[in-house]
């Protein structure tokens, strides 16, 4: 498995693959990243994965270019399966990923029915570069906008992200609600509110969860999270592979396996279907 990052949402991604390996008696080689979005330092993880004699890749691919590396493995009999997000590329045996787009419709949704269907909000960004963040984005900006509301703060968290929170930190009178495509941009957005002794404030709508901002969602410092499935995305990746190599099966076509995101608020937190999502959180 080559992840992504070195960020708690893959943290808890390697979890769910390491229980997969333990239940299934397979050997899971794991490499990634310490930062988001390098291609070519994959491309070297990958080389590494191989030098083990690994048979099979799990990948959250960087970027399109990983699609090329693929092709060259399949040939070479080794299958690979996409975790988190879609590069294109038909070699890859299946994508098991969140329905970005739809999530960022819903976080879209929950802020308009939030604000009564007016007001005024803001976004961070992440590089284009990341296929599911950009999904999210555009399913939250559609979902916004088609409501009549309007976007009046839209920057690139960037890095480092400095120059965007003093951005915000000028705009925040101006916003009624605050959308961060990622566990990274909510966090780094909910400590410069906390600074400026605003959280809680502004309707700050979060993706991914931790316990750092599960306790501020509790405390109503962050108005609600979408939640990814990161430990069963882990999980499922390593068993797909499994079950390939296991009955020597190549997919005709990608198989796509959709990982629902959940909407949590402080009225649902304590649901026992939100508690057994978050279950693999308290574990770690």
């Amino acid at each position: 498995m080559v992840t992504a990052s070195a960020h708690v949402f893959w943290r808890q991604v390697e979890a769910g693959a390491r229980q997969a390996a333990l239940d299934l008696g397979v050997e899971l080689y794991l490499r990634g990243p310490r930062r988001e979005g390098s291609v070519a330092t994959q491309l070297r993880l990958i080389d590494k994965v191989l030098e083990q004699g690994c048979r099979a890749l799990v990948i959250a691919p960087a970027g399109p270019q990983i699609n090329a590396r693929v092709s060259e493995l399949k040939g070479q009999g080794v299958l690979t399966f996409y975790i988190d997000r879609d590069v294109g590329g038909g070699d890859a045996q299946a994508l098991i990923a969140t329905d970005n787009y739809r999530a960022g419709q819903a976080a879209g949704r929950y802020v308009v029915q939030r604000l009564g269907g007016k007001g005024r909000v803001g976004m961070i960004r992440m590089t284009p570069e990341i296929p599911s963040t950009s999904a999210r984005q555009r399913g939250f900006v559609q979902a916004v906008r088609a409501a009549g509301l309007a976007i009046v703060f839209d920057r690139h968290l960037g890095d480092p992200p400095q120059a965007t929170l003093e951005a915000l930190v000028q705009e925040l009178p101006r916003l009624d609600a605050l959308f961060t495509p990622n566990g990274s941009s909510t966090r780094q957005v909910y400590a410069a509110l906390l600074r400026l002794q605003s959280a809680g404030r502004v309707l700050h709508l979060g993706f991914d969860a931790d316990p750092l901002l599960l306790e501020a969602l509790g405390s109503g410092q962050i108005a609600a999270l979408m939640v990814q499935q990161p430990y069963r995305m882990g999980y499922q990746g390593v068993l797909l592979a499994h079950q390939a190599l296991r009955e020597k099966r190549l997919e005709p076509r990608r198989r796509e396996v959709e990982l629902e995101a959940v909407l949590v608020t402080r009225d649902n937190l304590d649901s026992p279907s939100i508690r057994a999502l978050l279950a693999p959180l308290e574990r770690r």
